[in-house]
């Protein structure tokens, strides 16, 4: 044997061969034809080990593409909705002759807006959100959704139950832009006179409800791109549940339910005043 020809398995399937000659040699010992075939193995093995890490950097990319688009969403759909909240509220100001209150309402615009962009070019970066660095999310969010409806008609209301813990940080960033989303939705599109937020600290979970009075819609229907599929993904990232109550006519209720995954919980912390 001059001529050596040595397939090549993946899982048990051929998926080509080798060929090894030389013209002016003995034949092949068994040996030799063992150590070929070890080679081939191998070579084999280096080949599926690229290809599964090239697999592995198109996954990557894919996830980091998916989430600059959630999080851009996230940050400038979410805060020019502020932005129109606040130019229709000063627009109906200056119809009514109250200059200064006026003002106030563009100033807030003027304000959203540059948060707006710096969280925009924090999320192409990958950084934590600015709302979140002087202290924990519920204190952010509740400042997003006061600084967002200041001087609106719409009334808002804080509850928080038990003792507040430390989360870790993904779960805070996720649970803002969770609030702000739903939030963003009932401005957007509910007309509520009412917004409610809600967060429950249990022994074993904790809760985050967000209820509006507004027009309501049906859930089947309702195909927003990355808003309510961005909460979802939020939510399965952090291993819980998004449970979307709604109907038209009958506002709508978002609960997060999160379960604690340490053995020992969370540590507590001192509760804070809603």
């Amino acid at each position: 044997k001059k001529f050596l020809r040595i397939p090549t398995l993946v899982g048990g399937r051929v998926t080509g061969f080798i060929g090894i000659r030389h013209g002016d040699r003995p034949p092949y010992r068994p040996e030799e034809i063992e150590l070929a075939q070890a080679l081939a193995h191998q070579a084999m093995l280096a080949i599926q080990l690229n290809e599964f890490a090239e697999r592995s950097r198109q996954a990557a990319v894919l996830e980091e593409r998916n989430r600059l688009a959630r999080d851009i969403h996230d940050t400038l759909a979410q805060g020019f909705t502020g932005v129109i909240v606040q130019l229709e509220a000063a627009e109906d100001a200056i119809a009514c002759c109250r200059r200064k209150e006026a003002n106030e309402h563009l100033q807030r615009a003027s304000e959203l807006a540059r948060c707006s962009l710096n969280e925009a070019r924090r999320s192409v970066h990958a950084l934590r959100p600015q709302a979140l660095q002087g202290g924990n999310f519920w204190g952010a969010l509740k400042g997003i959704i006061k600084n967002t409806t200041a001087g609106t008609a719409l009334h808002t209301t804080f509850n928080l139950r038990g003792k507040m813990r430390h989360l870790p940080l993904v779960w805070q960033e996720n649970l803002l832009h969770i609030g702000q989303e739903a939030l963003t939705n009932a401005l957007k599109y509910a007309h509520p006179r009412n917004f409610e937020t809600k967060l429950t600290f249990n022994t074993k979970e904790l809760h985050l409800e967000l209820r509006d009075d507004g027009d309501g819609f049906k859930v089947k229907e309702r195909h927003d791109g990355f808003g309510l599929a961005g909460m979802r993904e939020r939510v399965e990232q952090m291993g819980g549940t998004l449970k979307i109550s709604s109907a038209r006519g009958k506002g709508t209720n978002v609960l997060v339910t999160l379960p604690y995954t340490r053995n020992d919980g969370f540590p507590a912390v001192e509760s804070v005043s809603s």
